[in-house]
């Protein structure tokens, strides 16, 4: 079940190599402002898709390296999911609270009491969301061995590096004079954090 959802979603999604195409093309930043501005429905709804079909190739080549079982997988799998789903949604309550921080810093008539406010706003995301990820962190050890812990650690780095070997690659043999894409949106930081060793 599980294998077949992945499968329907990957034909759904942009492919792989379009990704790395658009990082090529010059176009797609690694890391967005703090506080971008709105997107138009389309250009977010190509985030999302592009979001998608990162998750979807880290999940897979995850089950590949780690050789999960079925069992594993019907465990693993969603846990891994409910960390995505929570970087996603930190990193929008994140931009709205930076954009409020911002919007303070220009006031600045602003009384302490409002700085400080919007800072322990911003502080109490950061320790919810990561207290969030080290608990599913630890529920999804305990359903690996403790060699396949280890090399869960090995994993993720891994496959970044290899993502952004490709990338490079891709950058090599791009046509000299080809333009790049104006219309294409940035990747969403959430979704392939150069920093994150874990996830």
């Amino acid at each position: 079940m599980i294998e077949a959802s992945i499968q329907y979603r990957t034909t759904r999604r942009v492919g792989a190599f379009l990704i790395l195409s658009l990082f090529a093309a010059g176009a797609v930043p690694l890391v967005a402002s703090p506080a971008p501005p709105p997107r138009p429905p389309q250009e977010a709804q190509e985030m999302e898709e592009m979001r998608e079909t990162l998750q979807v190739l880290m999940v897979v080549s995850m089950k590949r390296a780690l050789q999960l079982t079925r069992d594993q997988e019907r465990e693993v799998v969603p846990k891994v999911q409910q960390v995505f789903d929570e970087r996603e949604r930190y990193a929008r309550v994140r931009r709205d609270a930076m954009r409020d921080l911002q919007q303070k810093v220009a006031e600045e008539s602003l009384q302490e009491k409002g700085y400080r406010e919007v800072v322990n706003r911003i502080d109490n995301l950061e320790r919810v969301h990561r207290d969030l990820e080290i608990r599913l962190r630890a529920e999804i050890d305990r359903s690996l061995n403790a060699r396949q812990q280890a090399q869960m650690r090995i994993f993720v780095p891994h496959f970044r590096r290899q993502l952004q070997m490709r990338i490079e690659e891709a950058r090599r043999v791009r046509p000299p004079h080809a333009a790049p894409r104006e219309s294409s949106p940035p990747i969403p930081e959430e979704a392939l954090d150069p920093d994150d060793e874990e996830f």
